[in-house]
């Protein structure tokens, strides 16, 4: 006979427990084989070794305050860069190749596919400081980098082959980074420096073709133009002293004797003595002293003759008395300094011009010479700024180079592991239970659904049969009780050994897995 369900009627945790009770061994049994099926894996599978390296990465030992760093630091982006620079496909072929990693896979699938499991066995990730017993002081930000290998010597030589690499590689790349840094601004500062000699030389080229007029210089030049006046006073004033001594010296030359004057001038003085001496003895009718009158009015006459303009050439003559010589001497000095004092006070006249010139101009170029320094100094700012970059670069440069910077610090070297990390048999246990316990309702249940069998009153009004009117007992001898009792004793005690086996045997892997 075929019922359309075997559960018809009965609901609620009660049909449950019946079920479990009546097929209480489709479900023991599955779970005890699911889990130990799940459990032996633990054996099967090869075990997995994680080496694992702490490194520390702390900030430059000199403070910034002295010597700015050139290569900013943030430990997301260190760590992200390095991870590329570390996890390259070259290195890590290089890797694979050293160590021998992955042969099947090579020959089956190539490099690439070997590169590729490799990377999935390295762990390169920020640790966070406060779960540390003993947290460093100082910025530190914390790095963890693990391989996961068949054998423990071999997750041990990986992992501390790639920290090596991690720290050499962030050496090399913040060095050259900061010699980047260096080299940038140098090339900087010597395209600045162009600007700056041309803005300093237009400035230098303005101030000389406006000297005197620029701004400042009113002063000096007003006191160079009262300097420059009172020169051209005495310079003048020189001058016309020259002029006049010339006339004077010209005109004592012109009224000098002729050498028969001054012959006649001495004759006549003799004459006038002896005229003298006789008319100490003589009166003035005595024959000789008329005679040394006559002789003295003819003489007379002759010179006043002889008194008007002279000739050309007559001066010339004159040289033979001392008076003239000295006269002619002087002359001659006054006559050859005379045009330098006329060309000085040229000169002078010039320079006056020139300085009333400027103080009449000097506001002009005060915008333009302004507009220029404004841009020298524009040029100057950028340039010093670009030097003081550059020192402090150099400084940062040098402080990488001795290691002064930003590095890392290995706390924990890799170690030797000496518990696999995989399979992990806690997690196997509980899988094989979920597995197990699966099986045993799956079983269960189909063991229910394919048995025909009504399995109480409440089956038999499901199925719209006639109520059960009267209940027959079952009728069992007492040797039918006793087996019954017997078989329900060894049920238990099956059904607890086989409880005890879970139990220990999870409790086992706890402590393998702990």
């Amino acid at each position: 006979m075929s019922l359309p369900s075997k559960f018809t009627g009965r609901n609620g945790w009660p049909a449950v427990r019946a079920l479990l009770v009546r097929r209480r061994w489709w479900l023991l049994l599955p779970l005890l084989a699911g889990w130990l099926g799940v459990v032996s894996l633990h054996w099967l599978l090869a075990p997995s070794y994680e080496s694992q390296a702490l490194l520390l990465v702390e900030q430059q030992s000199v403070p910034q305050s002295y010597v700015q760093s050139n290569v900013t630091f943030d430990a997301g982006q260190l760590l992200e860069r390095m991870g590329l620079q570390v996890l390259s496909r070259d290195r890590l072929a290089q890797v694979v190749r050293q160590y021998h990693l992955y042969p099947a896979v090579q020959q089956r699938q190539g490099m690439d596919a070997a590169i590729q499991k490799l990377e999935k066995q390295i762990t390169i990730e920020p640790v966070s400081l406060a779960s540390l017993p003993n947290p460093p002081p100082g910025d530190w930000s914390g790095i963890r980098i693990a391989y996961t290998a068949p054998t423990p010597e071999l997750a041990q030589a990986v992992d501390n082959d790639l920290t090596t690499s991690f720290i050499q590689e962030n050496l090399r790349a913040t060095q050259q980074a900061s010699a980047q840094t260096t080299a940038f601004l140098q090339q900087q500062l010597q395209q600045a420096a162009a600007p700056l000699q041309q803005a300093q030389a237009q400035v230098q080229n303005y101030e000389r073709s406006h000297m005197g007029t620029l701004p400042g210089q009113e002063q000096a030049n007003l006191a160079m133009l009262m300097n420059q006046q009172s020169a051209l006073a005495a310079s003048v004033a020189a001058r016309d002293q020259t002029q006049r001594e010339i006339a004077t010296d010209r005109g004592l030359l012109a009224q000098a004797p002729t050498p028969e004057q001054a012959q006649m001038q001495q004759q006549l003085a003799a004459l006038q003595s002896q005229l003298s001496t006789m008319r100490s003895h003589y009166t003035d009718r005595y024959p000789g002293v008329v005679q040394l009158q006559q002789q003295i009015g003819a003489l007379r006459s002759k010179l006043r003759a002889g008194s008007g303009p002279r000739p050309a050439g007559a001066a010339d003559g004159a040289d033979g008395t001392l008076e003239a010589s000295q006269v002619r001497s002087q002359l001659e000095a006054d006559e050859a300094l005379l045009p330098q004092l006329q060309q000085q006070v040229t000169g002078l006249q010039k320079q006056v011009q020139s300085y009333q010139h400027r103080l009449a101009l000097a506001p002009l170029p005060a915008a333009q010479l302004a507009s220029l320094q404004a841009q020298e100094q524009q040029a100057e700012t950028s340039y010093q700024a670009l030097l003081t970059k550059l020192n402090d670069s150099q400084m940062a440069s040098q402080l990488e180079a001795q290691q002064g910077g930003a590095q890392f610090s290995l706390v924990n070297a890799p170690e030797l592991p000496r518990t696999p990390i995989g399979p992990d048999p806690v997690l196997l246990s509980v899988l094989g239970l979920g597995l197990g316990l699966v099986l045993g309702l799956g079983a269960s249940a189909a063991a229910e659904l394919m048995q025909d069998r009504i399995g109480g009153e409440a089956d038999v009004l499901a199925l719209g049969l006639t109520p059960i009117l009267v209940r027959i007992p079952a009728l069992r001898s007492g040797e039918e009780w006793a087996r019954r009792r017997r078989r329900a004793g060894w049920e238990w005690a099956a059904a607890a050994a086989l409880v005890i086996v879970l139990i220990a045997g999870n409790l086992w892997l706890l402590r393998l897995g702990g």
